[in-house]
Formats: structure tokens, sequence, C-alpha cells
């Protein structure tokens, strides 16, 4: 665990230099070309955040220098010692939020197509309960009602969960997270404490014969949606008046059907929202949310204010991005936010710069990630996901990122990028242990059938 230190405080943040790469110079980089408003970028958290004053009060706290590393359990007790970091811990249980979210999004790709296209006839009539369910965490209601109708009669121990599944089915909309008043085992029946990450102390699953003679066991994904939900709740907990925030970091990460969330950039945006993420702008965060609801469209509705959507704008042709734009625009961007955070630091480039400049490029693929898949263009949103991935080390290994990722491949029935990024990040989230029984059980199966499919390079 880091400590703090005196008047470096807690992050010396010229040393992540060394981790992310690049050296302080007595020189700055050449003037580069502008790739978005200058304007925009000064008002980014990275060139603010070359003045010292304004530096400083993220250097000095544990728990914002474990966030920019992405420790999260780390930065969660730092802040929960600190009653006057509300908002530093609100993100935090956010962001818990957001990869607990993900997860469900995993099992239920994972569960839907194990128990959906690579279906056996030895498996039990209850596996239609969790192909049910993941529809319905995915906003498939009608899959949803198709498969929990099958399973009338299957199993009585099933009988309370599947009539609740059913009945959230009935609708045309189904998604969103699990409430605690859900008779689904497991789930979260109590608000968490701001601070807090129980976890699932117990992993909820259902037992199955299976026609081998074995037992399957299915897991409850309801009850790792419910903790999700709880995350979201303790996160509004600890910063009450900053739920229009809490909503913006958390629309670009919801699951296919979940109720959309209001796109409203409050007009004084604190850095704590900001500070080592992936949106430059306060601005940026309301472009994310806006391209859920609006699609490709907010580009360009968006440009005049946001830095990032600026910047890809050149790269929106007749409503479809050019990813290979995309790229360039980012390390251009890149290069423009470094020039202006050596100016205005007089001309002498700091161990800092370089590290916030590599966070920006990453935002600049990240949101010409989700601009795709608003327009429709999946694999090219994937081409971008891979490279932002690519890059994805030290403070840019985000795990919301992450585990999305391991979201997306599972969707494409491709389980062995994910089981690598679970294993990898089970020590910090062990609720996402839960998620694995899917996912190892499409690995088996694939196993058995096929090879399996190439995660997209």
């Amino acid at each position: 665990m880091m400590r703090a230190s005196s008047l470096a405080g807690l992050l010396s943040l010229a040393l992540l230099a060394a981790c992310v790469g690049g050296e302080p110079t007595a020189e700055g980089p050449a003037v580069a070309a502008e790739v978005a408003p200058a304007a925009l970028l000064q008002e980014s958290w990275q060139v603010r955040m070359s003045v010292d004053a304004a530096r400083a009060r993220f250097e000095q706290h544990e728990g914002w220098s474990a966030l920019f590393q992405r420790e999260h359990p780390t930065a969660l007790a730092a802040f929960a010692a600190t009653p006057a970091e509300g908002r530093g811990l609100a993100r935090v249980h956010a962001e818990l939020a957001a990869i607990y979210t993900q997860g469900v999004g995993m099992g239920a790709h994972s569960a839907r197509h194990v128990y959906g296209t690579d279906r056996m006839p030895e498996d039990p009539p209850q596996v239609d309960y969790l192909l049910g369910e993941a529809a319905a965490l995915v906003g498939d209601c009608a899959g949803a009602r198709a498969a929990l109708d099958r399973l009338s009669g299957a199993d009585p121990q099933l009988t309370a969960a599947a009539a609740w599944w059913r009945a959230r089915a009935a609708g045309e909309t189904c998604g969103g997270h699990v409430p605690p008043d859900a008779p689904l085992p497991g789930v979260l029946s109590t608000p968490l404490t701001p601070g807090v990450d129980p976890g699932l102390p117990v992993l909820p699953v259902w037992r199955a014969p299976d026609a081998a003679g074995g037992v399957l066991e299915l897991a409850e994904l309801g009850a790792l949606s419910s903790l999700a939900a709880a995350h979201e709740a303790a996160a509004r907990a600890a910063a009450p008046d900053d739920g229009p925030m809490i909503d913006l970091l958390l629309a670009p990460w919801d699951l296919p059907g979940a109720p959309p969330r209001a796109v409203s950039v409050p007009e004084a945006v604190d850095d704590a929202w900001l500070f080592g993420g992936f949106a430059l702008h306060p601005a940026d965060l309301g472009f994310f949310a806006a391209l859920r609801v609006d699609g490709i469209a907010a580009v360009g509705a968006w440009a005049p204010r946001s830095a990032l959507a600026a910047t890809l704008q050149p790269a929106v042709v007749d409503g479809v991005v050019q990813i290979e734009r995309v790229q360039d625009l980012a390390a251009g961007l890149r290069a423009q936010l470094l020039a202006q955070m050596v100016a205005a630091t007089g001309g002498v480039e700091q161990g800092y710069h370089r590290p916030f400049a590599d966070l920006a490029l990453l935002s600049v693929l990240r949101a010409g990630m989700l601009a795709a898949d608003a327009a429709g263009q999946y694999r090219d949103a994937g081409v971008l996901r891979v490279l932002t991935l690519e890059r994805a080390s030290g403070p840019l290994a985000d795990p919301v990122f992450l585990v999305s990722t391991a979201a997306w491949d599972a969707g494409n029935r491709s389980p062995l990028r994910p089981q690598e990024i679970v294993h990898a990040h089970l020590t910090r989230f062990p609720a996402l242990a839960l998620a694995r029984y899917p996912l190892d059980a499409l690995h088996i199966r694939l196993g058995r059938t096929a090879a399996p499919a190439t995660p997209l390079h």
C-alpha cells in the first residue's frame, strides 16, 4: 500500500512517467497542430492540473493516488477515512458499480451462448432459468419470455425466482439492475455502507442434475446485478448532491435495455469527477451519455462544448466513423494537449505531462469506440476497443474498460481473453467469480464441440 510522503504528496506524478513512458525534458515538444479547439483543452483537467495549486489536492491524498493507479480497494478505504472527500468515495463506488454491471453482461452473454446457441441434449430443463434471466438482464424481453415459458414445472425451487423474472419480462422493457426486494438468492437486501465493498460472501448458485449423472451449477446473476445496484446507491449516498454526475459516469456502461439516464451536465463540475479519468472536459461526460441516447448525431451536437466530440468530428463522414482517422486524431490530440500542458508550466515539460497525455490518447480511442457503436459499426468499434486494450497498462489499465472487454468477448462467443481478464481482477473484485460459472461452462463446451473463437485482434 502506498503511503503519503511529505512535500511530494502521496502520489509523485513525476515518477509515473517511468511507469507509463516518457521522461521530463528541459524543452517541451514542438508546437502541435490543433486537433481540438485550444480553448476547450485549456479547460481540460490535464491542463488545469499543470498548475501546482490545482494538483495539490490530488497529490496529497492516498485515495486519489490509488484511484489514479486503478487500485479501487485501496482508494475505497482511503476515501472512507476522509469524510471531506465524499465525491472521491462516490466515484469509486460508481466505478465498482460499472465493473459489476459489466460482469453481469459477461455472465449473461456467456449463458446465452452456452445454453442457447451451444445447448446440448444432456442439459437439464433448469438451464432455461439462467437463459431467461440472462436474456432479461441484457434487455431481450422476448427471449426471456420464451426461455422462462419452457421452464414451467421444471423445478419447484425455481418457482418464485422464475415467476419474478417472468413478470419482469412481461413488458417491452426488462433491463436494468435487480432491486433489493427481488426473491433471488444472494440479492443484497440492505443498503451498503459507503466505503465498503462486501462482494458476495457466498456465491449463490442453483444446482440441477444433468442427464450424464452429474450436477450442474447455475450462477444467480441477479445477485451480481444487485451488488452493482448497491454500489450505485452507495455512490449517491456518499455524494447526495451529485446525482447527475453519477448518472453521467455510469451511462456508458449500462447494459442494453437499461432505462436511459438523463444527459445533464451541471454548470460547475468538481475536479473529483474528472481527475485521472477518460473525460478531459466536463462536457465529455455528457457526450458519452448522449451517444447512448442520440446515436452518432451526438458527435456534431456536442462538438462545440466537448473536447472529445470536437476531436472526433472530422472522423465522422456521412454518419460513419472512419476508424483510421480516429487513430490519427488520437495521436494529434495527445501532442496538442502535451504542448498546452508544457506551455502552462512555463515551457518546461514535467514528469506527469506524458502520463496525462497518454490518458487523453486513450480517451479519444474510447470515445471513437463508443461513437462507432452508436453508429452501428460493431466491428469498427471492436477494432478501436482492441487498440485501446493494447495500450492498457499501469494507470491506463482501467478495470471498468477491461471487464467491459471481457463482456464484449463473451458476446462474441470467445471465452479465452475474458478468463484471463477475470482471473487478473478476482483479488480486487472477488464477486466477479459468480460470472465465471457461465463463462467457464462456455469454455468447456466450446472445447468439446469446436475450436474456440479467436478474439478480435
